[in-house]
C-alpha cells in the first residue's frame, strides 16, 4: 500500500471518501466480532485493515487537521484529541497485534474488543466533531 497523499483532493470529496472508508472498516470490525474468538481468520483480518487504517489516520492528520488549524486554530482542541487517539490505534497495529498469539484466549479476545470499541469512537468522533469542523473551515475564505 501506498502512503502517498493527494493534498489536490477537495476537502468535501476528502471528507466523503473518509466516511465510506469507516463504512468499509466497519465491516471488518463486524466479521472480527462474528468470529469471536482470536484466531489464524481473525488476526487475518486485523492484518489486512492495518496498512488502510493507518493510511487513513495518516490523511487525516496530514490534510483534515492542516485545514482545521490552518482555517479554524481556535476550535480545534477537540479534534487534536480525536487525532491524538491514531497513536494509540497504531500503536496496537505495530505492537499488539503480532503478540496476540501468545496471549490466552481472552487477553487476546479482550485486546480485539478494545481495539474494535476504540475505532469505533474514533469513526463517530471523527465524522461529528473533525469533519463537519473541516468542511466548515475550508469553506471559510484565507
Amino acid at each position: 500500500m501506498s502512503y502517498k497523499i493527494n493534498f489536490d483532493e477537495p476537502i468535501p470529496d476528502l471528507v466523503e471518501r473518509l466516511k465510506k472508508e469507516h463504512r468499509q472498516l466497519e465491516s471488518k470490525l463486524v466479521q472480527l466480532e462474528t468470529i469471536g474468538t482470536v484466531n489464524n481468520q481473525s488476526i487475518e483480518i486485523l492484518e489486512e485493515i492495518s496498512e488502510p487504517i493507518v493510511h487513513h489516520a495518516v490523511e487525516e492528520e496530514a490534510i483534515v487537521l492542516r485545514v482545521i488549524m490552518h482555517k479554524a486554530k481556535e476550535q480545534a482542541g477537540e479534534s487534536i484529541k480525536i487525532a491524538q487517539e491514531h497513536n494509540w490505534i497504531v500503536n496496537f497495529i505495530k505492537q499488539k497485534i503480532p503478540q496476540l498469539k501468545t496471549l490466552s484466549q481472552q487477553q487476546a479476545k479482550d485486546e480485539v474488543m478494545r481495539f474494535i470499541q476504540n475505532l469505533r469512537s474514533r469513526f463517530l468522533e471523527e465524522e461529528e466533531i473533525m469533519f463537519p469542523l473541516a468542511l466548515r473551515a475550508n469553506s471559510l475564505q484565507s
